[in-house]
């Protein structure tokens, strides 16, 4: 999905301000629904939650694969399927993050988010050049097919896997349970300290990545389908990195350490900046390192100081408020990247991201964590 769906939106429109559009949808749909995803998943079984996201998501990329293979797609298909696509995920998100402390003693809960990081990592290595490949053989249609396959197979795995007894909270009125995760947020500076600064680097990020760089591979150095997969690939290799040095880390600063972590991802937008395939996949590298540095260490700080029957709660309000300012992200990109280019697009990007890891350094509560 990665490669095909921007590659598809280009194919279709040749239109920057659509990759935007359609991003932006898939984000909208998530901030709306993810609160309320937060309170689901602490009133239900996670396991539950995960199955129906994943079927909802092979059914509705099927239809896409579908589509584009009769010559049937229209642009409206694609923001109604990344709405659909952002709402699932609202649900998935949450519940995938909760249940790992039901599944993992405490003492091992970095190495168990590492080793999930590198479930992630095997599918964004071999994912987008699979999808490079299928789109260079059979066009978008045959890599939304597979896509849709993934998610299945991940659904009957799991169908097959003995479900873990969770604790639920007690079910009181939904606004009510909200506040109770909110109010916990609040409750300790370095996590909503973290939510607010990530709500407004996302902002950036999101729009360098997920429109200035297919703008960048396919328009400007107009590379092919197979080179545009590889390059999404390069991305595993970095996480696939960054998973075996965290998981292998004793960290005692955390704080500290996450952010050095998010630091890299502003040192990657530089790197893009350049417009040289080269730099363009040291810097799928780099970044790649960064999401699964700060990524493990981050939900392993969770995981340890937010009470079990709160997580699901918790990781909604996190998720919620880092992508809150998100659906802007892709617009404001795309508006950019039209009239200027994307690599100035980038420079800021990395700017805002290197500002607001030497912001959180200067909290207290930031620098204290362990």
């Amino acid at each position: 999905m990665q490669v095909a769906l921007p590659w598809q939106v280009l194919q279709l429109t040749g239109s920057a301000v659509q990759v935007g559009g359609v991003v932006a949808m898939n984000i909208a749909a998530n901030v709306v629904f993810v609160l309320f995803g937060g309170v689901l998943v602490d009133r239900v079984p996670r396991r539950r939650v995960i199955l129906v996201s994943d079927f909802a998501s092979g059914a509705v990329t099927s239809v896409i694969a579908i589509l584009s293979a009769t010559g049937s797609l229209r642009i409206e298909h694609l923001y109604v399927a990344g709405a659909l696509a952002g709402a699932t995920g609202a649900f998935f998100l949450p519940a995938i993050t909760a249940i790992l402390p039901e599944l993992v003693p405490p003492d091992v809960l970095v190495a168990g988010n590492a080793l999930r990081a590198f479930s992630r990592q095997g599918g964004r290595l071999t994912g987008p050049v699979l999808g490079g490949l299928f789109i260079a053989i059979g066009g978008p249609a045959l890599a939304f097919g597979f896509d849709a396959i993934t998610f299945f197979v991940s659904f009957f795995a799991l169908v097959a896997m003995s479900p873990a007894r969770g604790l639920m909270s007690a079910r009181r009125g939904f606004l009510s349970e909200v506040r109770e995760g909110v109010a916990f947020v609040f409750s300790l500076p370095w996590i909503w300290v973290t939510i607010a600064l990530f709500g407004v680097m996302n902002t950036f990020l999101i729009g360098a990545n997920a429109v200035g760089i297919p703008v960048l591979l396919q328009e400007v150095l107009a590379v092919g389908p197979t080179t545009f997969g590889l390059v999404y690939a390069s991305q595993a290799i970095g996480e696939i990195a960054g998973g075996l040095v965290v998981g292998q880390m004793r960290v005692r600063h955390t704080g500290i350490v996450m952010y050095g972590f998010a630091a890299l991802g502003g040192l990657a937008m530089f790197l893009l900046a350049t417009e040289q395939l080269g730099a363009i996949v040291a810097s799928a590298i780099v970044w790649g390192v960064s999401l699964v540095g700060f990524g493990v260490l981050w939900e392993t700080a969770l995981q340890r100081h937010v009470p079990r029957e709160l997580m699901g709660r918790v990781s909604s309000v996190d998720w919620f408020g880092s992508i809150a300012l998100g659906p802007l992200g892709p617009l404001m990109a795309a508006a950019l990247v039209a009239t200027i280019g994307p690599a100035p697009l980038f420079v800021a990007a990395g700017i805002v991201n290197l500002l607001g890891c030497a912001v959180a350094l200067l909290v207290p509560s930031i620098r204290r964590l362990e």
